[in-house]
């Protein structure tokens, strides 16, 4: 019997898939007129299937017991009745269950052992033959028993090459023990959950050939060792050489599978399919039922196309059909519009051992995409003479497409690598700002007032901006994912016109063309969106040094314009400055790289937008004219989605305890907002529209628990000199500052200290409460908290360790999560201060285990990136980013021991 690797498994697999009923037996199996059928339950017998078809699932056999209601029924079509073949196989078989009792045998094993199914069926096989009692025979009754049960423990094959076992025989006196020799081999069966449930017994007589044995021993002289040995040694043979044809089987099956040309075999007149490959099946659509079906019902639309005709022919005359280039029209899906393929192919008549034809193997290729390719190519041969010159031409575009193609990816892989390469340098970089940053907050309290102060400042002003410069680097490395929200980007850039006309300066002129009734929305971090355009828009006014004019149009065009598909966003800045030459285009958005003077400029803010742009699925494009100007467009795309805001928060705020908040800002709206804010989240407020009026409000007796001060502001007095007031004259008073510029923008503007919180304009009411509460909480943090530092950088540890001692905390600190979780096991701790990127186990995930044993835990990421990155993955807590001050960390720390619900709405 042939049958595929697939179907050989399903055979021996789940055709031995029997679940316990329970409560309940199985009945005697007997093959009946209508197929294999149930005779009821037979005591003592482990409860299987209802019937053998059941047990042998997708066999084509039909069980018609009146009590039996499985569904195998006849597979309509099926090519093999595999019960059928058990049961008229001349080699004997049976079944066994777990009890070694009878499942199944088959006429043959009835045959040879003399016994009926009605008399086996139930039975234990050593009840049924217990053998004959003598010593010999008892340890033949073990060896036999050995063997099946090995089966049901190894799951594996086993086999008596040749045993001695007497059965009961009939005889003129009475039944009689005669000794029989028999070659046994034990197949293990399983159920659905991979439990070996019955063992399938191969058994051969051999007992002629034994007699022959002893008497080719008496006629030859030769020992029965030697005559044994040489059976044995041919049966090995055998087996090897089956084996060997079981492997070139597969072999075969496989190659037939995987063949590039599309196979079938088609059997009997009616030409019905038993065989068909992968290409067959993606040729006439995958969805189709084709095995055991004839062609005409399979491929309706191809009997109508003469096909079926051919194959009659082929099948009465026996004479191949060659088919070149023949149209075929199949309708490859269900209710689609039929599509015409060109095939070459071939019908070649398969015939049995008498010449007669039993079928039609079909092989062929399909032409469809050569024929069309072909047929183009005859178009130009007919029409070559008005076409060369044309093709020419777009030779030469295509090859100049090619080359520009070829330079756009050479760029981008240029980008990347150095993207790559900068964010690994900034993340280093950032830890060495933090053992510099850390080292000048330790050294402030030991340096006497005068010089060295001055020097201690600017220091750290220097780690500061050189934070801000890992910031950017990350930027352009697209290190950090994005925090996204829904806006509409033409009304987003009419709401900076007065910035970015303040940033061009006198003597240079903005037009804004901003189509506000496209209503096109965008999907991409706002705060990034606004700092990209002011980048670009700075960029612009520095290569206007005498003046000039800026140009921002805002558009909704086809992608295809950008080579994209679907609709984008085209946002162009144009000015009419200086241009630059191709070789400097070619390099302005790498990092670093700068045609500014020495010393005037990072060369980071072009990198950042690319690296924004890239981030946000988009595409940026430059055209420049030396002395005539540049123009940059960013395409951007679309989607249908409703305005929204950044990531939702939790509403659980933490309020205020009546304290009272002074709120510095020159803006109105903003200020009265500000207040209603403030005032609704349970503080008292007293407001002051520029700096200077706040500290005239200072000078008459008022003391804040905190100024909350805008940075920008127009009056005779900066901001930051009233901070300074703060900081000297009233240390009680906690100090947050508030800007709508970037902060990598103040940071190249000076406009930003270090040592001061800063909130990001605009900010939710969650937002603003939990930084006051924050800022408030860490003036005045409690000296006796509990702190865990997780560190692996030593010095990074050390230093940070100091800090926190120097705050008064009680530390104890760990290099891995592991020494972590131990010493938490050994001491409770009321905050856990863990860097993110540790060695093995992560801070993220250091922080989910920490709160499983002690749930209280307040927890503060310490990261390269920022809080949008730390949430990304998953982090729950408040995040400090490196480098930090003693009061970032203090603030940072106040912030996670807000209250328990205040703290599962941080984000991160």
């Amino acid at each position: 019997m042939y049958c595929s690797a697939s179907a050989r498994e399903h055979l021996n697999n789940s055709a031995t898939r029997w679940a316990r009923r329970t409560g309940s037996g199985m009945g005697a199996i007997r093959r009946g007129r209508g197929g294999w059928q149930c005779s009821g339950p037979a005591p003592g017998v482990l409860a299987g299937p209802r019937c053998l078809n059941e047990a042998f699932a997708g066999c084509a056999a039909f069980c018609n017991h009146p009590s039996c209601d499985c569904s195998c029924g006849r597979l309509q079509g099926a090519p093999l009745d595999y019960l059928d073949i058990f049961e008229r196989s001349p080699n004997p078989y049976m079944v066994l269950d777990r009890g070694l009792r009878y499942v199944a045998v088959n006429r043959a094993y009835e045959s040879v052992v003399g016994r009926t199914r009605d008399v086996l069926l139930g039975v234990g096989l050593f009840e049924a033959f217990p053998g004959d009692g003598t010593r010999l025979g008892e340890t033949n009754v073990a060896l036999l028993r050995q063997s099946i049960e090995r089966v049901f423990a190894t799951g594996e094959r086993d086999v008596l090459s040749l045993i001695r076992y007497a059965i009961e025989r009939p005889g003129e006196a009475g039944p009689v023990m005669e000794d029989r020799y028999w070659s046994a081999t034990h197949t293990p069966l399983f159920d659905s959950a991979g439990r070996v449930v019955h063992v399938l017994q191969h058994t051969t007589d051999v007992t002629h050939l034994q007699r022959l044995n002893q008497a080719l021993a008496r006629a030859t002289g030769a020992s029965q060792e030697q005559i044994e040995f040489g059976m044995f040694e041919r049966a090995r043979k055998v087996q090897e050489h089956n084996r060997a044809l079981e492997h070139r089987i597969s072999d075969l099956e496989t190659l037939f599978a995987q063949a590039p040309g599309f196979m079938a075999y088609l059997s009997g007149p009616e030409h019905r399919f038993t065989l068909a490959n992968r290409a067959y099946e993606t040729l006439v659509g995958r969805d189709r039922d084709l095995i055991g079906r004839v062609l005409e019902e399979a491929l309706p639309e191809a009997a109508g196309q003469g096909f079926v005709a051919l194959l009659d022919e082929v099948y009465r005359s026996g004479r191949p059909y060659v088919g070149q280039a023949v149209p075929l029209r199949l309708q490859r899906e269900p209710g689609a519009e039929p599509e015409e393929v060109v095939l070459d192919f071939v019908y070649q008549p398969v015939k049995d051992a008498a010449g007669k034809v039993v079928g039609i193997f079909v092989q062929g290729n399909d032409m469809t995409a050569q024929v069309a390719a072909q047929a183009e190519v005859e178009l130009f041969h007919n029409n070559l003479a008005e076409l060369v010159e044309q093709r020419t031409q777009a030779l030469k575009v295509s090859e100049e497409e090619r080359l520009a193609a070829q330079a756009a990816l050479h760029q981008s892989q240029k980008l990347e690598a150095i993207g790559q390469l900068t964010g690994g340098v900034a993340h280093d970089f950032n830890n060495l700002l933090q053992v510099i940053g850390a080292n000048l907050e330790l050294l402030e309290g030991q340096v006497p007032e005068g010089g060295a102060n001055q020097r201690l400042a600017s220091a750290r002003n220097a780690v500061q901006r050189g934070a801000q410069l890992v910031s950017q680097l990350m930027a352009f490395a697209r290190r950090d994912p994005l925090n996204v929200a829904v806006f509409d980007p033409a009304r987003t850039l009419a709401t900076l016109a007065d910035m970015l006309e303040r940033t061009l300066g006198e003597g240079r002129d903005i037009a804004l063309e901003l189509d506000l009734d496209c209503e096109t929305r965008i999907r991409t971090n706002p705060q990034q969106f606004e700092t990209a355009i002011l980048n670009m828009v700075i960029n612009a006014r520095h290569a206007m040094p005498h003046g000039g004019k800026v140009r921002i149009e805002c558009r909704c065009v086809d992608g295809a314009e950008a080579g994209q598909d679907g609709e984008r966003v085209r946002i162009t800045i144009a000015d009419t400055g200086m241009g630059m030459a191709p070789e400097v285009v070619e390099h302005i958005f790498e990092p670093f790289f700068t045609t500014k003077p020495q010393g005037e400029g990072t060369g980071l803010g072009l990198a950042a937008v690319y690296g924004f742009v890239q981030q946000s699925g988009g595409e940026i494009r430059v055209d420049s004219v030396p002395g005539k100007g540049s123009r940059f467009t960013l395409y951007l795309p679309t989607t249908d989605q409703p305005d929204e805001v950044l990531v939702a928060e939790a509403d659980t705020i933490p309020r205020g305890r009546n304290e009272i908040v002074l709120l510095v800002e020159d803006d109105e709206g903003v200020r009265r907002t500000g207040v209603d804010m403030l005032l609704d989240l349970g503080y008292d407020v007293v407001q002051a529209s520029h700096a200077a009026m706040g500290r005239a409000l200072l000078d008459e007796g008022l003391r804040p628990a905190l100024l909350f001060s805008d940075v920008v502001m127009p009056g005779p007095m900066h901001s930051f000199e009233l901070v300074a007031h703060v900081q000297s004259e009233l240390p009680a008073t906690a100090v947050l500052m508030t800007s709508g510029y970037a902060q990598a923008s103040l940071a190249r503007s000076g406009a930003a200290r270090p040592d001061v919180p800063m909130l990001a304009k605009p900010y939710t009411r969650a937002d603003l409460g939990r930084h006051v509460r924050a800022a408030i909480d860490g003036h005045r943090l409690p000296p006796s908290l509990r702190v865990l530092l997780v560190e692996d950088n030593d010095d990074d540890r050390l230093l940070t360790s100091e800090l926190l001692e120097a705050c008064g905390m009680d530390v104890a600190h760990a290099d891995s999560a592991e020494e972590a979780l131990r010493k938490l096991a050994e001491s409770p701790r009321d905050v856990l201060l863990t860097d993110v990127e540790l060695p093995g186990c992560d801070g993220i995930e250091l922080a989910r285990r920490a709160r499983a044993r002690q749930p209280g835990l307040r927890v503060v990421f310490v990261t390269g990136h920022d809080e949008e990155a730390v949430r990304e993955r998953g982090g729950v807590g408040a995040t400090l980013s490196k480098p930090f001050s003693r009061a970032q960390l203090t603030s940072a720390i106040a912030l996670a021991t807000q209250s328990l619900e205040a703290t599962s709405s941080l984000p991160g």
